[in-house]
């Protein structure tokens, strides 16, 4: 099974809860009781169990986090050895002191054998191609492919950040079946992902391996400390557009905080805030309306939840009021719009 970039609309928000709810698994696996994980990520019970649930994203890095400094194992107590907190840093750090990418991962597959990973990674060239891949002796089948997805996903942006510069990847493939998730794999990997394969590995462009490196592991260094947390590592300002989409995100039931609360959050007066929004030709209710929007298209496109479930979530008190702004936002019914997209 292939997904593609065009059956899947790009996602900076939100997720379906799966990966939290394999975090939790792997909790549970080293000990840890689902209430207490629940109580670290400040997420409750319910929402981590609920069939199709929809998260912000935040909750994804912050169960890495926290199951990290449970561990201290970077790999979360998922295989039969640990990979000790640090060790992805310093991959990071011989990375950071090579002239190309060719020879960073060199210096990362160096380290990788000196510490004694667990982790079995190659490189092969095929024509114009790099095939990067991975393998990994899972403690718990049913953890297989959330292991590998988590290494993968902080192996793609490692690329990234040593050239500062995005490394479109041409596809990614894992050997396990397809996830009921399947959707939150655009937001990983930004390509094709295909399953059922003979290798777990991600695939890029030979030309990017003569490129320089210019990462300068003194920026970086503190987001390596959660390494799962270089997923949200920008080479420049987020701006605040995004970093207000941030917070609503986790807003509880979509209640958004008024524009006092907001300007207090991000540290400047409402005013201010104002004015740089209309620096960046945006206010506060333009990107509530396309939070609202996408994460509708959301719940539409991934979820099988009623109307009634969809309108509250989007911050709405009627189903009509819902409805009249999706037809301003798409030309059509939620459920035309379904219809459609189920063709």
């Amino acid at each position: 099974m292939t997904v593609r970039n065009e059956e899947i609309p790009n996602n900076e928000l939100f997720a379906t809860n799966k990966f939290v709810q394999d975090f939790c698994l792997a909790a549970n696996s080293v000990g840890m009781s689902k209430e207490d994980f629940s109580n670290a990520i400040g997420l409750s019970v319910e929402c981590i169990d609920e069939p199709q649930g929809v998260i912000a994203l935040h909750y994804i890095v912050k169960s890495y986090s926290v199951l990290l400094d449970y561990t201290h194992d970077e790999l979360l107590g998922t295989q039969g050895k640990r990979l000790p907190k640090g060790v992805i840093s310093l991959m990071i750090k011989s990375a950071s002191s090579e002239k190309t990418l060719s020879s960073a991962l060199t210096a990362i597959f160096h380290v990788n054998r000196v510490c004694q990973s667990p982790i079995n990674t190659n490189l092969i060239i095929e024509n114009n191609i790099v095939r990067w891949q991975f393998a990994l002796k899972t403690k718990e089948p049913t953890l297989s492919l959330f292991a590998l997805t988590m290494l993968t996903c902080i192996a793609n942006k490692t690329l990234s950040m040593l050239l500062k510069k995005d490394v479109p990847l041409l596809y990614a493939s894992f050997v396990d079946n397809a996830p009921i998730n399947v959707c939150d794999y655009q937001f990983l990997y930004s390509c094709p992902v295909k399953f059922n394969q003979d290798y777990n590995e991600l695939v890029f462009d030979k030309a990017w391996l003569t490129k320089p490196i210019l990462c300068k592991y003194k920026e970086v260094k503190l987001h390596l400390k959660v390494p799962l947390s270089i997923t949200n590592y920008a080479f420049n300002s987020l701006g605040l557009i995004k970093q207000i989409k941030g917070i609503i995100a986790l807003s509880p039931q979509s209640q958004f905080p008024t524009q006092n609360e907001l300007a207090s959050q991000l540290g400047m007066s409402v005013r201010t805030m104002q004015r740089k929004l209309e620096s960046e030709n945006s206010n506060y209710m333009a990107i509530k309306d396309e939070f609202r929007h996408n994460k509708a298209i959301f719940y539409l496109d991934h979820t099988d939840k009623n109307l009634e479930y969809i309108t509250e979530r989007c911050g709405f008190s009627e189903v009509a009021s819902f409805t009249r702004a999706f037809i301003r936002w798409q030309g059509c019914t939620p459920s035309k719009y379904q219809s459609k997209t189920n063709k």
